[in-house]
């Protein structure tokens, strides 16, 4: 069973005792990020408005790989130092963490694109090997172009890349202080890519979607969890709301000088990498102190904590819905208003998502109890 209790960093790396327990408000962020995404990709296009057309919905991606790169680090750290502790080689616990991460993500994933290359769906199969390998975000780095309804697994396989080298680095570097370097290089680095994709490359989605340039999103996550394991006194300071509303309204102040002077190379160049920065706090925030007052219990509701349970279903699905309603109310002869489409976009993506949970990913879920946590 799932602890509710959170992991006292306060605690440091010194207590090898300490239980990677369940962060519950964590789960209300993923459907925050789940949220912004799909507001973004299915009504924000419809908005005439700058001010409207400048959010930053679909940065709900950002938050969604800040989040991974933090709870991903937290558990490897944990995970290596109780190894390195009991004497055990490194084999079994990169075995653990694939076998798990495989049984998390790859069901629900494979079921959608084989399913869609049997029934010839657009794009499906011309992107077959794209879709198998999970490099559709190398495809279009390449080639600068929109997939249909398979765009947003771009981001599946960034995921998929950072999880095939980010264990191997905590085994590379085991020193805290030499890890941490390690991280903040593949933050530079990462800028840099991203820098010159921009001004020399000129693709969009090579800058966006190209693997190095989300590698400082992600790491982002990581260097969170590292500071609240090494550095809890610091995390502590850094999990308070001070921050986060600074950053907050410092973030709105460059958008809406981005909206008002077109500047192109902000949104390329800074306005994600800051976003990140604010999605940091938001984790540090909820993970060490927890949101208090109305905010506080609408993150903990028993809606919000499943939905954000079931938020991977609600992203692989959610941009198929639009044609699926399409199909649905055409051959009924349905009329809706915008207002209505939008609501049945959401009853259709969440039904999808939940019978999956229930169907495939928490039966399959169940297996990883076999190949658990290390404990000390």
């Amino acid at each position: 069973m799932r602890n509710s209790k959170s992991f006292d960093v306060s605690q440091g790396a010194s207590n090898t005792n300490a239980h990677l327990g369940y962060l519950p408000q964590l789960d209300g962020l993923r459907v925050l990020a789940v949220g912004m995404v799909m507001m973004g990709h299915w009504w924000q296009w419809k908005w005439t408005q700058p001010i409207l057309k400048g959010l930053p919905l679909v940065h709900g991606v950002t938050l969604f790989f800040v989040l991974s790169g933090y709870l991903i680090t937290r558990i490897l750290l944990q995970e290596n130092q109780i190894r390195i502790h009991n004497g055990q080689g490194y084999l079994p616990f990169m075995v653990r963490f694939y076998v798990r991460r495989t049984l998390r993500i790859f069901p629900l994933y494979y079921m959608v694109i084989f399913s869609l290359f049997l029934i010839d769906y657009p794009n499906a199969r011309e992107l077959f090997p794209w879709l198998l390998s999970y490099t559709t975000n190398i495809y279009q780095s390449i080639h600068n172009t929109y997939v249909g309804d398979f765009n947003h697994f771009w981001s599946l396989g960034v995921e998929e890349q950072f999880y095939l080298f980010w264990p191997w680095l905590l085994l590379a570097f085991p020193r805290s202080k030499s890890l941490i370097w390690a991280m903040l290089g593949i933050a530079v680095l990462g800028m840099g890519t991203r820098i010159y994709l921009a001004v020399e490359v000129g693709k969009w989605m090579a800058t966006s979607y190209f693997t190095l340039s989300c590698m400082p999103i992600l790491a982002m996550g990581g260097i969170l969890a590292w500071i609240q394991r090494y550095r809890p006194t610091f995390a502590l300071r850094l999990g308070r709301g001070s921050w986060l509303l600074v950053f907050f309204f410092l973030y709105l102040a460059g958008l809406l000088l981005q909206i008002k002077f077109q500047w192109g190379w902000y949104k390329e160049l800074v306005d994600e990498y800051f976003f990140a920065l604010l999605s940091m706090l938001l984790i540090a925030k909820a993970s060490m102190h927890g949101f208090k007052g109305w905010s506080g219990k609408i993150l903990m509701t028993r809606g919000i904590r499943y939905t954000g349970q079931i938020s991977y279903g609600l992203y692989v699905f959610h941009l198929f819905i639009p044609n699926l309603t399409h199909w649905i109310t055409s051959r009924l002869n349905l009329h809706l208003g915008e207002a209505a489409t939008l609501v049945l976009y959401f009853v259709l993506t969440f039904g999808m998502a939940h019978a999956s949970w229930v169907l495939i990913e928490r039966p399959i879920n169940r297996i990883k109890h076999r190949f658990p946590y290390l404990k000390a």
